[in-house]
């Protein structure tokens, strides 16, 4: 009989300390939910700028918890007399939002009856977003789907507690509104981002910009149009003009901004200088195909050194030097300059771009590749740092585009989107003399249109893809003084035209505009 007992009140103990100790935390949060509702919706991690400011459009508004079983009959009355309530017997507990229209009667009953509680609740996206193709759409594109798990949570923002026919109890509302702490921090600026988005909402219907500082490699701005409001996304799924795609991170024929890589091979295998004169008839025939230069209508340049060549951008000069290179060559230097491969920068719908086996390219076939038509594509970011390998040296160095992320504790765990690790690809003295002639084109070239009103001299190079049918897309890159480049830049307008009327002036408005506050 005893030890009966003894072994009855040994599995009582255990049972005791497998509920209150074992389960103990999962009961009383079950329990917990029992007992209240939830008034917000899940807390998500935020994304955030350089400087730690939200880059989503976040913003509060107030909703307000209607109980009816806690109105008196005057009050039910009065809030069915503005539409709030259906009729007297209408006893379903309600959550609405705060809008001009019942403001006053809500504000007015809120202090006389418990049945109305009024709170604050964040919507996630609003109409002061910025970079919404970086940032993307929760779970689904950009930044959001990236790092969506991590952003994500079962916290509730708020919450109040229910009586036992689940109206809410006055004064004891659970208001645990968090502060959105932990998330992503990207190397954007938002000063930046919101000039840029502001010039190409005036003067790019579709295309890229990309800003990168050229040091550190950090992207300062990224965007692209059209555009779109995360908070209306099902008003662009089906519009023809695409507005969901990032165009920074599409793949599109660079034209003559290819030039640079091809001056950059020809001068790193020492098979020209900049001082060599070539000669341009307006024309150049590669096997039976015959390639104009801008030039063809005035007969061509004439005797032009290589360096004015990329100047005027001239189609004849770069076709017979990519001739003398081979298509060995200039494959080698655009993968080494990493086209045709992704940058890696953490954007889920970046494409690599394209360039052509070696046995896809024929002898024909090197009069359109050595001015950057045919069978290569380029992303604006990749064309960006293009430009950064010329700035920095000739060494190359992959644009950055996550800064840091924070954990829910504040802690910054370390992220590593893909290995950085700068390589040199170009002497020193190779890419100086490039930047030479891009700073001629900026002087007196094609990209005289690109030069800031504040007397600061750039260096860059327009580009102006032909495609079958249909207008070409406008490029501009180059960067921001020429004497120390504080920024790199690239300009893609789709289907816009010329490079050097439409690119080119947009480099200069924003640059002009971004000098003023940096």
């Amino acid at each position: 009989m005893f030890f009966s007992v003894a072994v009855m009140c040994m599995m009582l103990i255990f049972r005791l300390f497998y509920i209150q100790i074992v389960r103990g935390p999962f009961l009383t949060h079950e329990s917990f939910l029992q007992k209240t509702s939830g008034i917000g919706e899940k807390v998500r991690g935020q994304i955030f700028d350089r400087n730690g400011k939200p880059l989503t459009g976040t913003y509060s508004s107030s909703y307000a918890i209607i109980s009816p079983n806690w109105l008196t009959l005057s009050e039910k009355q009065l809030l069915i007399k503005e539409n709030i309530l259906n009729s007297i017997d209408d006893d379903d507990v309600k959550n609405i939002s705060v809008t001009p229209e019942n403001q006053d009667v809500l504000y007015d009953l809120k202090d006389k009856t418990p049945g109305i509680f009024i709170y604050d609740k964040n919507t996630r996206y609003g109409p002061t977003a910025l970079a919404t193709h970086v940032v993307g759409f929760e779970g689904e594109t950009g930044i959001e789907k990236t790092f969506d798990s991590f952003l994500s949570s079962d916290i509730e923002s708020g919450y109040v507690y229910n009586d036992g026919l689940g109206q809410p109890i006055a004064g004891l509302t659970l208001n645990e509104q968090m502060s959105e702490t932990w998330g992503v921090k990207l190397t954007i600026d938002r000063d930046f981002q919101k000039i840029v988005e502001d010039v190409m909402d005036k003067s790019i219907e579709s295309g890229a910009v990309v800003v990168i500082e050229p040091k550190s490699g950090e992207i300062l701005a990224m965007a692209s149009r059209p555009n779109y409001k995360q908070f209306q996304l099902e008003q662009y799924l089906n519009q023809e003009n695409a507005p969901l795609i990032n165009r920074a991170v599409e793949s599109y024929a660079p034209g003559s901004i290819f030039k640079i890589v091809i001056l950059s091979a020809a001068l790193e295998e020492k098979i020209t200088q900049l001082d060599e004169i070539f000669y341009c008839s307006g024309f150049e025939k590669v096997g039976e195909n015959i390639f104009k230069c801008s030039s063809y209508e005035r007969s061509g340049h004439g005797e032009i050194t290589l360096k004015d060549a990329l100047a005027f951008s001239c189609n004849s000069v770069f076709i017979q030097l990519g001739i003398r290179l081979g298509k060995d060559k200039i494959l080698e230097y655009a993968s080494l300059f990493g086209l045709g491969e992704k940058t890696l920068i953490g954007l889920p719908e970046e494409k690599g771009g394209s360039l052509p086996s070696k046995d896809e390219v024929f002898y024909q076939d090197l009069g359109n590749l050595s001015i950057g038509q045919g069978a290569i594509g380029i992303t604006p970011i990749q064309a960006a740092q293009i430009i950064l390998t010329i700035v920095n040296d000739g060494v190359t160095k992959k644009p950055i585009l996550i800064k840091e992320i924070i954990d829910q504790d504040g802690d910054t765990p370390v992220f590593n989107v893909a290995d950085a690790k700068p390589e040199r690809i170009l002497s020193p003295e190779t890419a100086k003399k490039v930047r030479e002639a891009l700073e001629a084109a900026a002087e007196y070239g094609t990209g005289e249109s690109a030069n800031p009103r504040n007397n600061r001299r750039i260096g860059g190079k327009t580009g102006t893809a032909e495609i079958e049918s249909q207008a070409s897309h406008a490029w501009f890159v180059g960067y921001y003084p020429a004497d120390a480049p504080e920024l790199v830049m690239s300009v893609f307008v789709e289907h816009g035209g010329s490079g050097s009327a439409i690119a080119a002036p947009i480099f200069k408005e924003i640059i002009e505009r971004i000098s003023v506050i940096r």
